[in-house]
């Protein structure tokens, strides 16, 4: 039987997006009806993620998943490769005890903690072979962003690579453009969600929602110390791109 421990946390410094983790608690259920319909392209993009780590890690490796949520996608992506250590870090209780139960099945020991993943990174001393962070990133500022990133780039040392799936602006869009856009596409696209539900997600994109544009995400990487910074995917909509970084 797998070990799957969560380890608590008191409350201390600052939460940097601390809205919109709020939020997304709040939206749990409208969130996993996107996921669960494949709205965000999450399948695929754990198909990558997979086929990238067996390509990569020949022997057992740790993995660091970031703002895990409740880890269903980690529940396949991890399936069939070496891991031999998973760490996962959120701030919503639930989500964890959530991702406890996805996770039983993985033939590796499991960590999951209890805190704001920015705190958790800047006070992390253990070494990761691979980084997962989805959808979490971008509600960071720019300079907030490259801090956090420098710390990954941190834990995952010299051989180590990090992966990162988050909402995308196009050469030369601003985050006005890339709202407009998102409501003039996603809107009738998402038609899974209630009218309330897309109000959630819009508030949401809205207040919380800071994309960068690709060359800036690649940008970013070589900056925190990456030698390899390229986009990987993007999904059918032009809204969510995967990149990753290496030594």
């Amino acid at each position: 039987m797998v070990n799957v421990h969560i380890h608590q946390f008191k409350p201390g410094g600052a939460v940097v997006d601390a809205a919109a983790l709020a939020q997304f608690q709040q939206q749990w259920a409208t969130y996993r009806k996107l996921v669960e319909s494949d709205c965000l392209a999450q399948r695929e993009v754990s198909g990558i993620l997979r086929g990238t780590l067996n390509e990569v890690f020949k022997s057992p490796f740790a993995f660091l998943d970031i703002a895990c949520g409740d880890a269903s996608a980690m529940k396949t992506a991890l399936a069939g490769t070496r891991v031999r250590h998973y760490h996962g870090i959120d701030l919503s209780q639930a989500a964890l005890e959530l991702a406890a139960a996805n996770l039983a099945g993985l033939p590796c020991e499991v960590e999951l903690d209890h805190r704001d993943f920015v705190e958790a990174m800047m006070r992390r001393p253990e070494h990761a072979d691979a980084a997962w962070c989805s959808l979490s990133i971008h509600h960071l500022s720019t300079d907030d962003k490259l801090t956090l990133m420098k710390t990954i780039r941190g834990a995952v040392g010299a051989r180590g690579m990090f992966l990162l799936y988050e909402p995308t602006r196009r050469d030369g869009e601003d985050r006005g453009g890339f709202l407009d856009r998102f409501l003039r596409i996603n809107k009738p696209l998402w038609s899974v969600l209630t009218p309330v539900e897309w109000e959630q997600i819009w508030h949401h994109v809205t207040t919380c929602d800071f994309p960068e544009t690709t060359a800036v995400w690649c940008e970013l990487g070589r900056e925190a110390g990456f030698g390899e910074a390229r986009q990987v995917f993007a999904d059918p909509t032009d809204f969510f791109r995967l990149f990753r970084y290496a030594a």
